[in-house]
């Protein structure tokens, strides 16, 4: 590798890019700022949350909806297009037509793990507001920035909630809220949206991660009454490769 310090480069002037990133950047800087008032074992917590799985986890999903239930497993060491298997339809083995509709349903998502609702970064450290606290555990509210807000409505008419462990900091269970009802789109009002995710201790060598979860929905689409209650299970985690 050359030595730049060995040589006289000319004062590049700032590229666009830089005064577009300006505002994101003293976010940052803001939301560093304001998280530095809290208690240590906020941010401590914080500072290892994160709400997506880390990409290098394979693990099993089983979702609940109504009398239906079923479990994938997600490989990230496994070519994109066999990354989601089809493992119970109703805690039995699914038939080759039902795996053959599975397949088709993943090819036609976007390839890779499920994303999660938010980031961390995504949170306005301003809005934070402890609300109770006790000799185990806090629980905080807040919103999101404006900046996370702007390109997805959605998160700005949504409250989160966090649950902290204080003695072995960590986040044990988010809950995102409507704040009010909300139309997304013209004919659909959304009227209740309740996301609930809760998540293990850290250990030696594994990160917090998900183990249960519900989802509910309540709305209408042009006056015609609609809603969903979903319930969620992460198991069988695995550390793996990730392929390319």
């Amino acid at each position: 590798m050359p030595n730049l310090q060995s040589r006289r480069l000319p004062r590049a002037a700032p590229s666009c890019g830089f005064f577009l990133r300006l505002p994101f950047l003293l976010s940052l800087l803001a939301a560093a700022s304001a998280f530095a008032q809290y208690p240590e074992y906020w941010r401590a917590a914080l500072k290892q949350f994160n709400p997506q799985i880390p990409k290098n986890w394979a693990y099993s999903l089983t979702t609940e909806r109504d009398k239906l239930k079923i479990t994938e497993r997600f490989d990230p060491s496994r070519a994109p297009v066999e990354q989601w298997m089809l493992l119970l339809n109703d805690d039995r083995t699914p038939t080759s037509d039902e795996k053959e509709k599975y397949f088709r349903y993943k090819a036609s998502q976007k390839p890779g793990a499920i994303q999660a609702n938010f980031q961390k970064d995504d949170i306005e450290p301003g809005s934070l507001k402890l609300e109770r606290e006790d000799a185990d555990r806090a629980e905080f509210t807040c919103t999101f920035r404006e900046l996370s807000s702007s390109s997805d409505k959605m998160m700005g008419h949504l409250q989160l909630r966090l649950f902290v462990n204080k003695h072995l900091p960590h986040v044990e269970k988010y809950v995102l809220t409507l704040i009010a009802p909300f139309s997304p789109v013209l004919g659909v009002k959304m009227i209740e949206l309740a996301v609930t995710m809760n998540f293990s201790a850290p250990t030696a060598g594994r990160p917090s991660l998900p183990t249960t979860g519900t989802s509910h929905f309540a709305g209408r689409i042009f006056f015609i009454p609609t809603g969903e209650d979903l319930r969620y299970a992460y198991t069988d985690f695995k550390p793996t490769a990730v392929r390319e």
